[in-house]
């Protein structure tokens, strides 16, 4: 039978609501808690099921509960209290369990907080007169440890900035680095939305910055929406004087190992090229040209930590 006011409890209902590990059932806990598969799984301990024809104990039902409002918690999710059973009790029906199961994997996604920052920041060291690529790495333990970090929040974010104002060509680099912004990469590969540390995300997101609109801008090249294949995510053109170099831009272009693993992943390494072109070559552009690759972990109170260390490098190259 199904899970009923007035109804015998069975292990069959119990695991209907938590489902099973791995698992890519939406609405049961273990979805959203535990594996999951693709866009759904914080990689946290699974509820196990329960064997046909043994009693549902207080301790799993105890579980549910409680990873469900830890869930809750860790999101910002608005779900319906429910007081957890204790050994001896009586588990009664409450229609609010498969509600809430309902809102925390709907908004899976989200996240109330993050954790503390790592950054690997790169600066010329020398001048250039014609283009400076920067090439920078992500890389997890596993594809599942990378999907873990994304799928609960975790994201990645580049910033660009050049020190040197004087008049010329280092001030329209200087500007055209500031009016970059951040560039923020979540986990979505589409344009849903999810509300991360108080601000709604796109996949690929530009954060601040001004100047004109950028050409491209893929806001579904998150962790998921990337390829194996080099992707030209965003291009940023310049604006100001010499007027005769705002054809000058900085342009972003990401992509991952592509390895699937067991469970809908999308890789373990990404990589980011960040390209700043001279348009036409010849000024010289002074020493002082920074980008940063900034990893922002999820939060480490209400879920534990399953996506492990990232390891971030990078480089630069001029001409």
């Amino acid at each position: 039978m199904s899970y009923a006011q007035f109804g015998l409890v069975e292990a069959t209902d119990f695991n209907t609501l938590v489902g099973g590990d791995p698992t890519s059932t939406a609405n049961t806990l273990n979805a959203t808690w535990a594996t999951g598969s693709g866009q759904a799984g914080y990689g946290q301990t699974a509820v196990a099921n329960v064997a046909v024809g043994q009693t549902v104990a207080a301790t799993s039902w105890a579980s549910l509960v409680n990873n469900t409002a830890n869930a809750a918690t860790h999101q910002g999710s608005s779900i319906t209290s429910v007081t957890a059973p204790v050994a001896g009790g009586v588990v009664t029906y409450l229609s609010a369990i498969p509600t809430n199961l309902q809102t925390i994997y709907s908004s899976r996604r989200n996240a109330a907080t993050q954790g503390s920052t790592t950054a690997n920041a790169i600066t010329t060291g020398s001048t250039w007169i014609n283009q400076a690529t920067w090439t920078h790495t992500a890389t997890f333990a596993n594809v599942d440890a990378a999907r873990y970090f994304f799928n609960a929040g975790g994201q990645l974010k580049i910033t660009c900035a050049h020190s040197n104002s004087t008049a010329g060509i280092n001030a329209l680099f200087n500007g055209l680095a500031s009016n970059v912004g951040t560039l923020v990469f979540s986990g979505m590969d589409s344009t849903t939305t999810a509300t991360i540390a108080g601000t709604s995300y796109r996949g690929f997101q530009k954060v601040g910055g001004g100047g004109n609109s950028p050409s491209p801008y893929v806001q579904t090249a998150g962790y998921f929406g990337l390829s194996s294949a080099n992707t030209t995510v965003f291009t940023q053109t310049a604006t100001g004087s010499p007027a005769g170099y705002v054809n000058s831009f900085i342009t972003v272009i990401a992509k991952t190992d592509g390895a699937a693993g067991s469970n809908a992943g999308n890789g373990s390494v990404i990589t980011i090229y960040t390209v700043w072109d001279e348009v036409p070559n010849g000024l010289t552009v002074g020493t002082g040209s920074t980008v940063t690759l900034t990893a922002v972990p999820p939060e480490q109170t209400n879920i534990a930590n399953t996506w492990g260390a990232v390891t971030l490098a990078g480089s630069v190259s001029v001409t």
